[in-house]
């Protein structure tokens, strides 16, 4: 979880939220580690802050990374999943209205998170300016600008289509109303440029999204944890998602997976 601010239909506390977190990091880490690793290249004795750590595999990783002399803070408004660790200090925190850890961190990193908070853009900038000279600040969001590309990319009914695209166009639903910014990681390296930073990246990824890969057991997984508002708002019916749920474990199938950005800024030495 995020912040209070954000009424989360997708709770940690949530029956389904370790399935979930663990299916995020299944689709997210290998991209995300590719970044730390070797284009921040994350080493021994750094001190970092894992913001909205989730379940806690980004820490762990940035843990064994930085080795004895390291330190990493695991911060989440519901950090129950986050692993003990003699390296990982896991904070119950609220990124809004807490007070921060202390300042001077060499890396900052926060995946699936800003996209959820109302002042997303100055908690941006405020995050920026709490890393030590020659820190980076790492913010991954889902990013779903790439409409052209259309849901499914095998051939498919007139009646399969129709239902995911209901189903699609009911998530996106519930996603306005809770706040979620699928724009935000677009405009991200804008408000830090913005702000002064003059060292910036972006990398794309898009996961896999054939039948039974993570990306669409997660997609299953979101068609169960969201079936009341789904039933109650689209024309969806609970046979139309058995058969959503079947086709997303078909091997033959592949829909169009959201993009991911990420933006890393360095500070100046």
């Amino acid at each position: 979880m995020y912040s209070a601010e954000h009424e989360q239909r997708f709770d940690n506390d949530a029956p389904a939220a370790t399935e979930q977190l663990g299916l995020l990091s299944e689709i997210l880490n290998r991209e995300t580690f590719s970044i730390l690793g070797e284009e921040v290249r994350v080493g021994h004795g750094w001190r970092c802050w894992d913001v909205g750590a989730g379940e806690g595999s980004v820490s762990r990783w940035l843990a064994a990374r930085v080795g004895t002399s390291g330190h990493v803070v695991a911060s989440d408004l519901k950090p129950q999943h986050v692993p003990s660790h003699p390296r990982i200090e896991a904070i119950r925190h609220d990124l809004t209205s807490d007070p921060w850890p202390e300042p001077e961190f060499d890396l900052i990193h926060a995946r699936l998170l800003l996209m959820h908070l109302a002042d997303k853009e100055a908690i941006a900038v405020k995050l920026a300016a709490h890393l030590r000279p020659g820190g980076a600040l790492v913010l991954t969001d889902w990013y779903s600008g790439h409409a052209d590309e259309g849901l499914i990319k095998s051939p498919v009914d007139d009646y399969t289509e129709r239902i995911f695209q209901e189903y699609h166009d009911g998530v996106l639903k519930l996603a306005g109303q809770t706040g979620m910014d699928f724009d935000w990681a677009a405009r991200t390296p804008d408000v830090l440029f913005a702000a002064g930073h003059r060292d910036l990246t972006v990398r794309d990824y898009q996961a896999p999204g054939e039948g039974g890969t993570p990306t669409a057991r997660l997609a299953r997984l979101h068609s169960y944890m969201l079936e009341p508002f789904l039933l109650s708002q689209t024309n969806l019916t609970a046979a139309d998602l058995d058969v959503i749920r079947q086709t997303l474990l078909d091997a033959k199938f592949e829909m169009v997976t959201n993009h991911t950005r990420t933006t890393v800024v360095r500070v100046p030495k």
